[in-house]
């Protein structure tokens, strides 16, 4: 409550707010000091728009984490890796929202896989990964439409979960 009413307050692109506990993303969220690598396409998708809560301090029950969090995400970043947490994704509508945690959790898969291998990474270099970044909302796929794909196969498979 503290966080999402405070989120939606002080940052106005943050028509939404998805606070999850994935698996993978929060696998990597749990790691000490680690950053989001540029590891593949979809990986580059957060180039330059994650940020890093590295302050676990419980539950988000004190009315000031709001407020903390908000200046994390600043003006420029989507995504929030909650140290020892979850994730947040900010975004203008649920469809938005919701393709970045998608993707989000696909790329973080990627690069748990990557790590247990105990290999190198093999990372795509800053400015590749920036410009395929801005491939990807150049790109003229539309979120809508994605999402809507999806609850065209939940009403099908599950029609009681809107109720």
């Amino acid at each position: 409550c503290y966080l999402h009413s405070n989120l939606h307050r002080l940052i106005p692109r943050a028509k939404v707010a998805l606070h999850t506990h994935q698996p993978y993303a929060t696998v990597l969220a749990s790691l000490e000091g680690y950053e989001f690598q540029m590891l593949d396409q979809n990986a580059c998708r957060f180039h330059g728009r994650i940020a890093y809560d590295r302050h676990y301090g419980g539950m988000f029950l004190n009315p000031d984490e709001g407020v903390r969090v908000a200046d994390l995400l600043g003006d420029d970043k989507h995504v929030l890796f909650l140290g020892n947490h979850g994730v947040l994704v900010i975004g203008e509508t649920v469809a938005e929202a919701f393709e970045d945690l998608y993707y989000l959790e696909r790329a973080a898969q990627h690069q748990v896989l990557a790590l247990s291998t105990g290999r190198p990474l093999s990372i795509i270099p800053d400015e590749i990964a920036a410009l395929t970044c801005k491939q990807w909302f150049a790109y003229p796929a539309d979120c809508d439409l994605h999402f809507r794909a999806l609850l065209q196969i939940l009403d099908e498979e599950d029609p009681g979960y809107a109720s």
